[in-house]
């Protein structure tokens, strides 16, 4: 355990800075996020919850209020028909003959028990049962002593108030009342209604995960219905049972009617309650992920944005390390960065003034000087080599040979200079019309050389050997990577103010100012344009430093100026 947590410590402590910071921004973002996210879930759960609940209480008391409606409607016919008078006369015609108690019978009980069929057609059938009736007329009238062959016979209390009782058997639900005279029951009248339609609005809102309950005055169950997957649902045996493991095992509303005194609920399990939280989770995990991305990538950008200048200050410290003491980062920011750069600058400032006082010029002068030397080395060898190669070739009669020979012995003779570092702008010029020679040779002419040239300049002094390696810069990277048009190069010698201004101009294939601009600053093998651009620095300060030019696709243009009637190298 002590070793894991040794390794990740480790890991900490060598990781970037910016990548340290990048991990505190979003932490620091992402903690107080997460809080307020389980806050705000929490609460629109209750919310939820709350309406949730609000609307099984809003929907089941719509139910009720038209189911209400319904048994008012009923119970109001079964008002109306109980005092009516025609009803009444035939409770008390005990005495009728068969023919006048079958005509009254047809002629108005008939239609009055009938006609509200055609209004309701929840209504199955109406039925009177009295004692004055003492035979069976259809359906509709019945004698009293036959009330015990009915199925709510049993259930009916001594009340006079319209009673409702459901039949277990068949979908039927009965509305009866019973009519005394004094102590005696003269009739019983009965409205047998269909229970699917009397229930038809309960049993609509019964959706999925979702119960219903319908209890009487008397706790006996009306009506229930669920569409529960559960495994342990409520058993149906004891009406009372199911109204307690309702009120333990779900979530449920109940409202009651004051009319017929039924008390209704509706009820769902914690889980279909839940689904709803749920569905609100799964909607608000891509806006936290949203989020969490929107943090990440601000972090990320702030951090970067942060530490760039203290990267750029530890790459530019690591190529100082390396050698090169060419700062390149630089801040204008008074905080802590600004100020750490700044003196960085001011040291490494030092150190090159130092550097140029004490050490680089002096040992700078002496290697070329031991370059100059070397190059000295037996001359009068390589010249006398030469000429007997030249007079082989003119006895050969070999022309190139020859004029190729006697452009390297030019060439020579003005890059050797009799040891002298500094020559003439006119020694310059016979030295690269020589080189060019040779270059013309080994490029089949393949490209035109243009010369501009001040007569005035040419007894200025310049260091030697500062233009060959630019010449063959232009050559190898300019034209030879041109491989259609004219190929062109462009050498001029002019004066430009107190300056000699000595340029180099192709038309190949250029490069990106990003490209050119290292050109100065890359060693590359041999004596390149950055050993020319330094020699210059050192002779005649930074801003004689070299300058390109360059166009992709256009071409390159290299300048070098040197200050008139210099005499540095004479020394």
């Amino acid at each position: 355990m002590n070793r894991v947590s040794g390794t990740i410590k480790s890991k900490i402590k060598n990781m970037k800075y910016r990548h340290k910071l990048t991990i505190l921004l979003v932490v620091a973002s992402l903690v107080p996020m997460i809080v307020l996210a389980l806050y705000s879930h929490s609460r629109m759960s209750s919310l939820i919850r709350k309406n949730e609940m609000e609307d099984m209480s809003s929907i089941l008391e719509q139910t009720r209020e038209g189911i209400d409606s319904q048994v008012e409607v009923f119970t109001s016919l079964l008002n109306y028909l109980t005092y009516s008078p025609d009803i009444d006369e035939i409770i008390e015609s005990r005495d009728m003959d068969n023919y006048l108690a079958y005509e009254k019978y047809t002629e108005v009980a008939d239609p009055l028990l009938s006609v509200p069929k055609s209004y309701h057609d929840a209504i199955l059938q109406i039925q009177l049962f009295a004692s004055s009736i003492k035979v069976r007329h259809e359906y509709t009238l019945v004698p009293l002593s036959e009330v015990g062959k009915e199925w709510w016979s049993g259930l009916i209390s001594d009340d006079v108030k319209v009673q409702w009782l459901v039949n277990e058997e068949k979908p039927e639900i009965a509305a009866v009342r019973k009519i005394y005279e004094g102590q005696n029951l003269e009739a019983v009248l009965c409205v047998t209604l269909d229970y699917n339609k009397i229930f038809q609005p309960f049993q609509n809102i019964i959706t999925e995960d979702c119960g219903g309950l319908i209890l009487d005055a008397e706790g006996r169950t009306l009506y229930h219905k669920e569409n529960m997957t559960d495994s342990d649902l409520p058993g149906e045996e004891h009406d009372g049972d199911i109204l307690d493991s309702v009120r333990e095992n779900y979530v449920y509303v109940s409202s009651e009617s004051h009319d017929c005194g039924w008390t209704f609920y509706l009820y769902k399990t914690q889980n279909a309650i839940n689904s709803s939280v749920s569905r609100l989770l799964l909607s608000e995990i891509p806006l936290i992920a949203l989020c969490a991305g929107i943090i990440l990538v601000l972090g990320l950008a702030f951090s970067r944005i942060f530490t760039r200048k203290i990267e750029e200050l530890t790459e530019n410290m690591n190529r100082v390390n390396q050698g090169s003491r060419e700062v390149t980062v630089y801040s204008d920011s008074e905080d802590e960065i600004g100020l750490l750069i700044r003196s960085f600058h001011s040291m490494m400032e030092e150190i090159d003034r130092l550097i140029h006082e004490v050490y680089e010029n002096k040992i700078a002068l002496k290697e070329f000087e031991l370059k100059a030397l070397t190059a000295q080395i037996n001359p009068h060898f390589l010249y006398n080599s030469l000429s007997i190669i030249n007079w082989m070739a003119i006895r050969s009669e070999q022309k190139d040979i020859s004029k190729v020979t006697l452009a390297l012995s030019t060439f020579y003779r003005t890059a050797l200079s009799k040891g002298q570092d500094m020559v003439t702008v006119e020694n310059c010029i016979q030295n690269i019309q020589a080189y060019l020679e040779i270059q013309l040779v080994m490029h089949d002419n393949d490209f035109q050389v243009i010369w501009d040239m001040d007569p005035g300049i040419k007894g200025e002094i310049v260091p030697k050997l500062i233009l060959q390696p630019v010449v063959e810069n232009a050559l190898e990277h300019g034209l030879d990577m041109k491989e259609e048009g004219e190929k062109i190069l462009k050498l001029s010698f002019v004066q430009d103010g107190d300056d000699v201004l000595m340029a180099v101009e192709d038309n190949g294939m250029g490069m990106e100012p990003e490209e050119a601009k290292s050109l100065v600053t890359y060693q590359a093998a041999g004596y390149g344009l950055k050993n020319v651009n330094d020699r210059i620095c050192l002779l005649y300060g930074e801003k004689y430093s070299i300058r390109i030019l360059s166009e992709t696709g256009v071409g390159t243009r290299v300048e070098m100026r040197i200050p008139k009637g210099d005499k540095k190298g004479e020394e």
